[in-house]
């Protein structure tokens, strides 16, 4: 009885998990951002995707262990990571991340959603084991690293003159979202630091690139003839990325410490 009740319960945690992810959907809706408004919330975006750059990595290097240099798995770690990265950068028609942003959204969707992939995982290998008290922590920290996490997909179409359909912005954080239920499912029954390891370099990979996109929009968008206001602006740019990095480090690990 106890199994099956655990099992119900796992799941049930995974789909609140996955679609906490949603939270910052509206957001992309409201069109009466200012200037200002959109660079602060860019950098933000920025830092909450930097301080999961170092979570991620985090992680993996926990697996390497002591041996990083001789560990197969880091080879597969560089390969995989090179090789995706490579394939984001390699122009292909338009990539104006001003007159793309959908582009810029659904990869950051694609890291946040490799990244949950793989916590997902663990969280189902850790109920599979049995492991109560871990996995229910692990339940209420990845809700709230998934509800911040909804914020790097929503920041590049605010304030966006391309019109956004709901079924795209859906499709968007579905591909953020939905991976954690999925990941759950698998390690219900499975467990591989290889398949860790690999989704995660994709996941660096795809955030890496969005981390420099949304930094080069700040950049074109402040770029003015006032040039104190451009300083201005400027600030406002690195002042975003830390409010971003500390609130994404706070929300991780005053759960999860």
């Amino acid at each position: 009885m106890w199994s099956m009740i655990n099992l119900y319960l796992t799941i049930a945690l995974s789909f609140v998990m996955g679609f906490s992810i949603f939270l910052s959907m509206p957001l992309i809706f409201y069109k009466k951002f200012s200037l200002r408004d959109l660079l602060l919330f860019n950098a933000i975006a920025a830092g909450i995707l930097v301080f999961l750059l170092m979570d991620i990595y985090g992680d993996v290097a926990s697996i390497f262990g002591n041996d990083t240099i001789t560990n197969p798995l880091l080879l597969i770690f560089i390969a995989a990571f090179t090789v995706s990265f490579l394939f984001f950068i390699v122009p292909k028609g338009s990539r104006d991340p001003e007159e793309n942003p959908k582009r810029t959204s659904v990869l950051a969707a694609i890291g946040i959603g490799l990244q949950n992939l793989t916590e997902g995982l663990v969280f189902g290998s850790a109920s599979a084991a049995g492991l109560v008290t871990i996995y229910a922590l692990s339940a209420i920290g990845f809700t709230l690293q998934n509800v911040t996490e909804g914020f790097p997909i929503a920041a590049p179409l605010m304030g966006s003159k391309v019109k956004m359909e709901k079924m795209f912005v859906s499709g968007a954080f579905l591909v953020g979202g939905l991976p954690t239920i999925i990941g759950t499912l698998i390690g219900l029954v499975f467990f591989s630091n290889t398949f860790i390891v690999f989704f995660d370099a994709l996941a660096c990979a795809a955030i890496l690139y969005v981390v420099l996109v949304l930094f080069h929009v700040n950049i074109l968008r402040s770029r003015l003839d006032d040039k104190r206001e451009m300083r201005h602006l400027m600030w406002l740019t690195y002042l975003g990325i830390l409010v971003g990095f500390v609130v994404a480090y706070v929300v991780n690990y005053t759960v999860l410490a």
